[in-house]
Protein backbone atom coordinates (compact mmCIF):
# COMPACT_ATOMS: atom_id res chain seq x y z
CA UNK A 1 0.00 0.00 0.00
CA UNK A 2 0.91 3.37 -0.94
CA UNK A 3 -0.31 6.55 0.60
CA UNK A 4 0.60 9.76 -1.46
CA UNK A 5 0.63 13.49 -0.01
CA UNK A 6 0.56 16.38 -2.04
CA UNK A 7 0.58 19.70 -0.20
CA UNK A 8 0.64 23.20 -1.79
CA UNK A 9 -0.02 26.87 -0.47
CA UNK A 10 -1.60 29.34 -2.83
CA UNK A 11 -2.50 32.69 -3.09
CA UNK A 12 -6.40 33.57 -4.07
CA UNK A 13 -5.89 36.65 -6.01
CA UNK A 14 -9.11 38.71 -6.36
CA UNK A 15 -10.42 38.03 -3.25
CA UNK A 16 -11.27 40.88 -0.60
CA UNK A 17 -13.49 39.01 1.32
CA UNK A 18 -13.02 35.19 2.96
CA UNK A 19 -16.49 34.91 1.55
CA UNK A 20 -14.93 35.44 -2.30
CA UNK A 21 -12.23 32.89 -1.11
CA UNK A 22 -14.16 30.39 0.01
CA UNK A 23 -15.78 30.55 -3.50
CA UNK A 24 -12.39 29.76 -4.99
CA UNK A 25 -11.62 27.44 -2.96
CA UNK A 26 -14.77 25.14 -2.79
CA UNK A 27 -14.80 24.83 -6.43
CA UNK A 28 -11.46 24.01 -6.90
CA UNK A 29 -12.13 21.21 -4.24
CA UNK A 30 -15.18 20.03 -5.77
CA UNK A 31 -13.93 19.63 -9.25
CA UNK A 32 -11.09 17.17 -7.47
CA UNK A 33 -13.37 15.05 -5.58
CA UNK A 34 -15.63 14.69 -9.02
CA UNK A 35 -12.53 13.93 -11.02
CA UNK A 36 -10.43 11.85 -9.04
CA UNK A 37 -10.34 9.60 -6.36
CA UNK A 38 -8.72 11.73 -3.95
CA UNK A 39 -9.02 13.16 -0.47
CA UNK A 40 -9.08 16.69 -0.59
CA UNK A 41 -8.79 19.53 2.22
CA UNK A 42 -7.86 23.16 3.22
CA UNK A 43 -5.52 22.44 6.33
CA UNK A 44 -4.35 25.97 6.92
CA UNK A 45 -4.33 29.89 6.63
CA UNK A 46 -8.04 29.41 6.62
CA UNK A 47 -8.25 32.78 8.18
CA UNK A 48 -6.23 34.69 6.09
CA UNK A 49 -8.43 35.97 3.08
CA UNK A 50 -6.05 35.57 0.46
CA UNK A 51 -3.66 32.56 1.22
CA UNK A 52 -4.75 29.27 1.60
CA UNK A 53 -2.87 25.43 2.36
CA UNK A 54 -4.47 22.71 0.62
CA UNK A 55 -3.87 18.70 0.81
CA UNK A 56 -4.31 16.09 -1.61
CA UNK A 57 -3.78 12.55 -0.47
CA UNK A 58 -4.67 9.28 -2.37
CA UNK A 59 -3.78 5.93 -0.86
CA UNK A 60 -3.04 2.84 -3.75
CA UNK A 61 -1.23 -0.39 -4.45
CA UNK A 62 1.40 1.58 -7.24
CA UNK A 63 3.23 4.46 -6.59
CA UNK A 64 3.47 5.49 -10.54
CA UNK A 65 -0.23 5.20 -10.29
CA UNK A 66 -0.50 7.82 -7.04
CA UNK A 67 1.97 10.03 -8.41
CA UNK A 68 0.10 10.50 -11.45
CA UNK A 69 -2.84 11.33 -10.17
CA UNK A 70 -1.88 14.10 -7.64
CA UNK A 71 0.03 15.66 -10.46
CA UNK A 72 -3.03 15.73 -12.36
CA UNK A 73 -4.56 16.90 -9.27
CA UNK A 74 -1.86 19.99 -9.13
CA UNK A 75 -2.84 20.68 -13.18
CA UNK A 76 -6.17 21.01 -11.90
CA UNK A 77 -5.56 23.43 -9.62
CA UNK A 78 -2.81 25.40 -11.05
CA UNK A 79 -5.46 25.85 -13.97
CA UNK A 80 -8.35 26.95 -11.13
CA UNK A 81 -9.72 30.47 -12.20
CA UNK A 82 -8.48 32.98 -8.99
CA UNK A 83 -5.65 30.82 -7.96
CA UNK A 84 -2.42 30.68 -8.04
CA UNK A 85 -0.15 27.82 -6.65
CA UNK A 86 3.26 29.29 -4.56
CA UNK A 87 4.23 26.21 -3.43
CA UNK A 88 3.59 22.70 -3.93
CA UNK A 89 5.31 19.37 -2.78
CA UNK A 90 4.35 15.86 -2.77
CA UNK A 91 5.58 12.99 -0.47
CA UNK A 92 5.01 9.35 0.06
CA UNK A 93 4.64 7.18 2.89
Amino acid sequence: MVVGLLECEGWVMSSTSLKDKRRVIQSALTRLRNKFNLSVAEVGKQDDRQMTALAVAGVGSSKQLIEKELQQALRLLEETDGLEIIHAEVTFM
